[in-house]
């Protein structure tokens, strides 16, 4: 979806978040091919690309700060140090807390990145929380000099942000990622001020997340039940175009009690809504299908009807080597 290994950064400044805000006062051209392959990794590194945001306001989308600001410096690159001053301040002015650390906040201008096969400008946005302490080893006259350098690793997750220019009368496309759940609410909501740009993919996101945990966590089902409720979440949601608890509820776990039931629509209720297919094939890739043993040994079951997995598996105890077992019923081997 977002293609970065051709791009180029075209600007780019470090501005430093403490009690005391301290602003660069000079914006780099272009950097050498090392450092901008740095800065690169550091702002798109593990960014989660499958959930879309948007800016959003109550009133009027221009009162958005850092919205307003992005624009500016799209509309005219020379813009780019004022606005990004104008980014350090805002950011700043809701970073007031004692869990927010100090750290450095680079934002850099990012052009020839492909999005949807189009070439756009991107602004990335990293606040630097932590140093790490590395090596720099050198070779000086076939004597080795080791040295420790306070450095930042540009592979560790930050609060990050890129917002994607999609064009001057169309709102940015926006993507993000946060260190801890603690930081959603001054980055992501007070910060960035953000909406989830595809309700229908959030929501149905949440509702198999919620779905799993509820079924994994439940004592009164066994292995091979959870397997078969898991399996049959899955197709649910593949046959279904809306997502509707009492309809899950009766389709998945036809014996369910009263208490189940209740836990079941309290928990996902609010997630009720249009299904997305893109959020089933990100749930599959976390859907537990196997069954592991304590001697390195697993059993996969892709079976969606629970009936034939207690059919197909059954669990026993083996009251000679005092040890549990599977066995497992099968036609021919595939």
């Amino acid at each position: 979806m977002l293609e970065v290994s051709d791009s180029k950064l075209a600007q780019y400044v470090v501005h430093y978040m403490a009690d005391a805000l301290v602003l660069g006062h000079e914006a780099f051209p272009q950097p050498e091919v090392m450092l901008e392959a740095a800065f690169t990794q550091l702002a798109f590194h593990k960014l989660d690309l499958d959930q879309q945001y948007a800016f959003f306001h109550e009133t009027d989308i221009g009162l958005n700060e850092v919205y307003t600001y992005a624009k500016s410096i799209y509309d005219n690159n020379h813009n780019f140090l004022e606005q990004s001053q104008h980014i350090a301040k805002h950011l700043h002015s809701v970073s007031q807390h004692p869990n927010i650390k100090s750290g450095e906040l680079f934002i850099g201008l990012f052009e020839n990145c492909l999005f949807n096969n189009e070439v756009r400008q991107v602004i990335a946005i990293v606040k630097i929380d932590e140093k790490e302490m590395f090596l720099d080893v050198k070779n000086e006259q076939n004597i080795m000099v080791v040295n420790g350098i306070d450095g930042i690793n540009v592979k560790k997750v930050n609060n990050l942000v890129v917002i994607i220019d999609m064009g001057q009368d169309e709102v940015p496309a926006v993507f993000l990622k946060t260190k801890r759940k603690e930081d959603v609410v001054y980055w992501q909501e007070r910060f960035l001020k953000l909406k989830v740009a595809d309700e229908s993919f959030h929501k149905t996101n949440l509702a198999l997340t919620e779905c799993k945990k509820y079924i994994l966590k439940e004592e009164t089902f066994t292995n091979t039940d959870k397997l078969g409720f898991l399996n049959k979440t899955l197709e649910y949601f593949r046959n279904e175009e809306e997502f509707q608890v009492d309809d899950y509820i009766e389709t998945v776990f036809e014996a369910a009690d009263e208490v189940q039931k209740d836990v079941l629509i309290n928990t996902v209720k609010p997630y009720e809504t249009e299904i997305s297919e893109s959020a089933i094939v990100k749930a599959e890739k976390g859907y537990k299908r196997k069954i592991k043993l304590d001697a390195n040994i697993e059993i996969q079951v892709n079976v969606s009807d629970i009936a034939k997995v207690n059919e197909l598996i059954e669990v026993g105890y083996d009251e000679v080597t005092n040890r549990k077992f599977y066995k497992i019923y099968f036609e021919e081997e595939a």
